[in-house]
């Protein structure tokens, strides 16, 4: 065996033990794990919390007021329960053996994000754009690693 393929080996065995190597779409994974994070984060705050939000994330638009406290529970529900989806997509892309199944959790997960940001964005402009942009991040990141993985490219 040349010292190339000596190289070539130990890299190989490396990237097997490393964590950021598991699956095809780790980078999805961790911008799901990410998104995870912020909808908890935003749900837990807008029930019990949504003065800290007004003015600046979370404002009516087409009457200025605060929006009501039901509708507040409703959307931070929606919103934990989106994280935790997002929670599931990340486990699956960071599988070696069930990647495949985390992209078309992303996928799913992520137009869902998107129709919930759409949505949201008569009460909640700021929130609704942060969200939106990480929803098009992570359809985008699994087409093109997805893309990637099937031709065989590798860095």
């Amino acid at each position: 065996m040349g010292r190339g393929e000596q190289d070539e080996v130990e890299r190989r065995v490396a990237d097997n033990k490393s964590l950021l190597f598991k699956g095809p779409t780790v980078v999805a994974a961790l911008v799901c794990a990410v998104a995870a994070v912020f909808s908890y984060g935003v749900g837990v705050v807008i029930i019990f919390a949504p003065a800290y939000l007004q003015g600046t994330l979370l404002v009516d638009l087409s009457t200025g007021d605060a929006p009501s406290q039901g509708l507040l529970n409703i959307v931070g529900a929606v919103v934990i329960i989106l994280g935790f989806t997002y929670v599931v997509s990340a486990y699956l892309l960071w599988s070696e053996k069930h990647w495949i199944k985390g992209v078309y959790a992303g996928i799913v997960v992520s137009i869902v994000g998107m129709l919930e940001s759409g949505l949201d964005t008569t009460f909640a402009p700021g929130i609704a754009a942060a969200g939106m942009i990480m929803n098009v991040l992570i359809v985008t990141l699994l087409a093109t690693e997805t893309w990637e993985a099937r031709r065989g490219v590798t860095l």
